[in-house]
């Protein structure tokens, strides 16, 4: 969810596509060109508000309401780690970048999401923070950035399936340490390098394969009608693809809804880090950012409050952590309706305080720390 708005600036039309290589000679990305695509600062919104239904309303609830209003979790969480895949890459496309400032950037922006992150998972807000996972990925994109368009697809074709094998070979050998327990500043090194790695929330042996297939798909030409429009047809596809496929072979094999086994890998329930999850969940984000995209663009004047409350993205998630954990009997709710209404209160106060800061200032106090130093130099 981290503002990356050096990284978003390509041209304002839709012109051919051009490359140039960056730190390796095999590493291709689309020529910088200026304009910023705010497509992706509305999926970005669209995102944060799924995170708001799923820290303050319930994920289990019965009947059709709540199968509608739970339909974020597992899927918000992996929209942030893709559009953050799409920023790194944009990122490094960016007219001012290079090769040595895009990793320092990288470098510099983990070392702040780290503590911050771990911080924050100490407060009582009932939120599995994502920003140490963030800082993770981030040092990981400052080798990501290294391969081709072809290695880095392919990294990611490789790091699902032996992701997912891994962990569940790890919960069947010991469910008590791989059980997503979140990781915060008190807890030992050890345990917190685990966590981040292997076992936590987001690890990154699951995670790292839609991060990197946000990167690959950042060298896009996303201002490209054709290619946005087969980010939400192949996207849509091959979602609703992931699902059924999940339910046959359940039905196959007869594992129930809650496997002990090897069988677990046919699940796609949210956050199992199973393969199934993680292609639909993943094709789900790729179809909501191409749609993103379009609309963006068509209606700008009514999106604009959404697109500048993601572009305040940052400052926003660590805003209502802060405030679930000063009031989290008052802000969460574990009926659909009550959950709604203040899902609702929670989006509106966030673009009514972005849109009232954008306009005075261009970023947010937290994604202006995140430029300290690195925005003045190598002009």
């Amino acid at each position: 969810m981290t503002a990356l708005e050096e990284g978003e600036t390509r041209g304002s039309g839709t012109p051919p596509r051009r490359l140039r290589p960056t730190s390796a000679p095999g590493a291709d990305v689309p020529a910088p060109v200026r304009g910023r695509i705010v497509g992706i600062d509305l999926a970005r919104c669209i995102a944060i508000f799924g995170m708001f239904a799923v820290h303050v309303g319930p994920t289990d609830a019965q009947g059709w309401l709540g199968t509608a209003y739970a339909i974020a979790h597992g899927r918000a969480s992996l929209l942030f780690v893709l559009v953050a895949g799409v920023g790194v890459s944009l990122l490094a496309a960016s007219p001012r970048a290079s090769g040595a400032r895009t990793r320092a950037t990288l470098l510099w922006r983990a070392v702040l999401l780290l503590p911050l992150g771990l911080a924050l998972q100490e407060l009582d807000h009932g939120a599995a923070v994502i920003l140490q996972d963030y800082a993770v990925l981030f040092v990981v994109a400052t080798v990501a950035l290294l391969l081709s368009d072809r290695w880095l697809v392919g990294a990611a074709a490789i790091a699902l399936p032996l992701g997912s094998i891994g962990y569940l070979w790890g919960h069947l050998s010991d469910p008590t340490v791989f059980s997503r327990q979140s990781v915060a500043l008190s807890d030992p090194v050890v345990d917190i390098v685990h966590r981040l790695v292997l076992s936590g929330p987001y690890p990154l042996i699951t995670w790292l394969a839609p991060f990197l297939f946000g990167m690959w798909l950042g060298r896009r030409d996303l201002r490209s009608h054709v290619v946005r429009r087969r980010l939400l047809v192949v996207g849509a596809t091959v979602a609703a693809a992931a699902m059924a496929l999940s339910r046959l072979l359940r039905a196959v094999l007869g594992a129930g809804g809650d496997p002990t086994g090897w069988d677990h890998l046919v699940m796609d329930t949210a956050h199992s880090q199973m393969p199934l999850w993680l292609i639909g969940s993943t094709a789900a984000a790729v179809a909501l950012l191409g749609a993103s995209l379009f609309v963006a663009d068509v209606v700008p004047r009514l999106t604009r409050p959404l697109v500048v409350t993601g572009q305040l993205a940052l400052t926003v998630y660590v805003a209502h952590l802060l405030a679930l954990h000063a009031a989290p009997d008052v802000l969460t709710s574990d009926r659909v309706v009550p959950a709604m209404g203040i899902l609702a209160v929670f989006a509106l106060a966030s673009i009514v305080l972005a849109s009232a800061w954008r306009s005075v200032l261009p970023r947010g106090p937290l994604e202006a720390l995140l430029h300290v130093q690195w925005g003045q130099r190598h002009r």
